[in-house]
């Protein structure tokens, strides 16, 4: 049968034309050739720059200015049909109607990608009227259950939303329903996931399959998730440098990776079992021309004269399965992720939550020391923040008596669903926003009876790092004015900054050449940790993580994680690791806290919380990891459905979803309990072995 897409030997060269970079070229993509078939989702992997967006671009006719492409992108205008056209030689009326009805884009950045000044429902509805034929009245009807099948609380309120009043979450899956709603025969998928929560995640992923399994569509789907595309997927493909490295079934190539870049993106995977991951240094390089060696050889410690003088051509390596190596060697990582002891990051806190290779205790009795107390940086005692209504009246409460301790030395990671309460805690220790009830104290201040300059100098004392390196950054100033900042608000003088400055770069691994560089001339990387240097560099008490990662391609989030495990080990200051990654909240967290529509519903240990998790969302949301290794060990629970807030204004918040309910538990408010070492809230937890093992869900 011919294939919905067929993409052969294609090449993209792209032209710069900056000023101060004439003549300069950028080789992005080097003869890929790939394949979808119709009901078919196949994934593209790899790190940041490798490519993997113009393919996305090429199949649908958006290459940048100044770009070249030779070889061809072949589409089926229908799934089936015998005869494909080359998207390259489409006019300007064929790619229009090529766009959207043929080939769908779910951009990976939604902010950018949605127009601000349309609200959402209109902007969705368009595009049923336009590819789909729809009447007004029915658009809209149909653009409330897109929202909802994405799983958008309230979607009839949602349609009304401007972009700016969505989470960031809340957006990627608008734009998700933007492309879905076109009815395309090729759904692109640029990192459906990042940014969402492990629950929905899975939801949007499983409407992938979905959309492949039942409506027959093909589904490219490029994500550096290796565990989604491995769970979800029909076969992978990975790119490297612009050029194709590995293919062939997902499951086998991701769990026993044959090409050692492949082996390497593996490794770079948390894990949710404990795992540390493996930093590989080095990164990828810029091309001018097609690479005429391996480009990953001098990274690669495999690498020989033959793989430095001599691209490898695409050879078989089992049945529908090839490789461009010229020592490709099986290696069974799922089993086997801790690495190489020299280059792990993360998870070296305590010999509990190391593993293996963790420090262990000395052999043979010691004398008892005694442990100083240390000194505690935050403190959240019964916090309530209600985010009022624009028209008055009501209002959205965000925390519901959340109560918090962070000391010194101590990192606390803080995880749950998209609009459970994350953020605006963050916002609370900062001092960004008020409690309507309850305290906030940091390093000793109560933040509530500060007002004007000493709330601003105290706002010092705690410092945030951004989801978004980039976007966090001014595109007005360079590296060096980014990191002064803090300094010159508290003072500092100007000789000082400087001497600070370096020792903060120098702390985060880069050359000071970064320094007169402004965030555009700067990676994902080099920004976050540009960010990180920032947040550290007028020594904070607290300092708080939030989603650091979760823009960073694998290789790159496994270096800034590497950089994070080295600040675990400060005990002169405090962290709250905010992160809907429970895998890395693992591996670098002493304690960590669940939040669950504004409430905390289990706290206690990192390593017992993950081990044996005692309230049932808790549970819910271990089980909705997806590992390329053992994952998460003991029965798995799902959450029957979402919910409005409103099911939650009494008894338990997770009633009406979770399948252990009772009456009680819809009557009865919850309060934490202390089980062990850890606290949840939930009646149940006392049987919850019973009823994991079949007993029933209550009445």
């Amino acid at each position: 049968m011919t294939p919905l897409l067929s993409i052969e030997n294609l090449s993209v060269v792209i032209h710069r034309s900056d000023p101060g970079d004439s003549g300069r070229q950028i080789a992005a993509l080097s003869n890929v050739s790939l394949d979808v078939n119709a009901g078919e989702v196949v994934g593209l992997v790899g790190e940041s720059g490798g490519g993997k967006s113009m393919v996305a671009r090429s199949i649908v006719g958006l290459l940048p200015p100044g770009s070249r492409a030779t070889g061809r992108v072949l589409f089926a205008a229908r799934p089936g049909a015998g005869e494909q056209v080359d998207v390259l030689t489409m006019d300007r009326a064929a790619l229009a109607g090529h766009r959207g009805r043929g080939a769908a884009l779910c951009f990976q950045n939604p902010r950018g990608a949605l127009s601000p000044t349309r609200t959402a429902g209109r902007q969705l509805t368009d595009r049923l009227t336009t590819h789909q034929g729809m009447a007004l009245g029915r658009a809209r009807e149909a653009a409330r259950e897109l929202f909802e099948q994405v799983g958008i609380r309230d979607p009839g309120r949602r349609l009304d939303a401007y972009p700016h009043e969505l989470s960031g979450g809340m957006a990627q899956r608008v734009m998700i329903s933007l492309a879905t709603g076109c009815a395309p025969g090729l759904l692109i998928a640029d990192e459906p996931t990042t940014g969402l929560d492990v629950t929905l995640a899975r939801e949007i992923l499983r409407q992938l399959r979905h959309a492949a399994d039942t409506d027959r569509r093909g589904v490219l789907l490029i994500s550096h998730d290796l565990a989604s595309v491995a769970e979800v997927c029909d076969r992978v493909v990975v790119l490297y440098a612009g050029a194709v490295v590995e293919t062939g079934p997902a499951g086998r190539v991701l769990r026993t990776p044959a090409h050692p870049y492949t082996r390497t993106l593996v490794a770079s995977v948390p894990q949710v079992d404990g795992h540390p991951v493996v930093a590989t240094p080095g990164g990828m390089p810029l091309l001018a021309r097609a690479p005429t060696a391996c480009p990953f050889a001098p990274r690669c410690g495999h690498a020989d004269d033959t793989c430095r003088t001599q691209h490898p051509a695409t050879t078989e390596w089992g049945a529908g399965w090839q490789v461009a190596c010229y020592h490709p060697q099986a290696e069974n990582l799922a089993g086997n992720l801790a690495g190489s002891p020299a280059t792990q990051a993360g998870g070296a806190r305590t010999a509990t939550q190391a593993g293996p290779a963790g420090p262990r205790p000395p052999a043979g009795p010691a004398a008892p020391v005694p442990a100083a107390v240390p000194r505690t940086v935050l403190s959240v005692e019964d916090a309530h923040v209600v985010y009022r209504s624009r028209f008055g009246g009501g209002g959205h409460h965000a925390l519901r008596g959340v109560s918090l301790q962070v000391a010194a030395g101590e990192t606390v990671g803080v995880v749950g669903e998209s609009g459970c309460g994350k953020s605006t805690l963050a916002r609370l220790v900062l001092g960004l926003v008020r409690p309507a009830a309850g305290r906030v104290t940091l390093a000793g201040h109560d933040l509530s009876r500060i007002r004007g300059r000493r709330l601003r100098r105290l706002r010092i004392r705690a410092q945030l790092v951004f989801q978004d390196p980039i976007g966090s950054l001014s595109p007005r100033r360079t590296a060096a004015d980014a990191i002064a900042e803090p300094l010159r608000a508290q003072g500092v003088p100007a000789a000082e900054r400087a001497g600070r400055v370096a020792a903060a770069l120098a702390r985060m691994g880069l050359d000071e050449s970064i320094l007169p560089r402004r965030p555009h001339e700067l990676s994902g990387g080099q920004a976050q940790r540009v960010g990180i240097a920032r947040a550290l560099v007028g020594g904070p008490d607290l300092v708080v993580f939030d989603e650091p990662t979760s823009a960073l391609d694998v290789t790159v989030q496994a270096q800034i994680l590497q950089v994070v495990a080295e600040l675990t080990g400060d005990e002169s200051r405090g962290r709250v690791f905010i992160s809907h990654d429970l895998a890395t909240v693992r591996g670098f967290c002493d304690r960590v806290v669940v939040l669950y529509l504004g409430r905390v519903v289990e706290e206690g240990p990192v390593a017992e919380v993950f081990s044996n998790p005692r309230h049932p969302y808790t549970r819910a949301l271990l089980s909705s990891v997806p590992s390329l290794g053992a994952g998460f060990a003991g029965p798995r629970l799902e959450l029957v459905r979402d919910l409005e807030e409103a099911d939650a204004a009494t008894g338990c918040p997770l009633a009406a979803r979770c399948p252990l309910v009772t009456d009680r538990c819809r009557a009865e408010p919850q309060e934490l309990v202390g089980y062990g070492a850890s606290r949840a809230a939930c009646w149940r937890v006392p049987e919850m072995p019973e009823l994991l093992r079949g007993g029933g869900a209550g009445a």
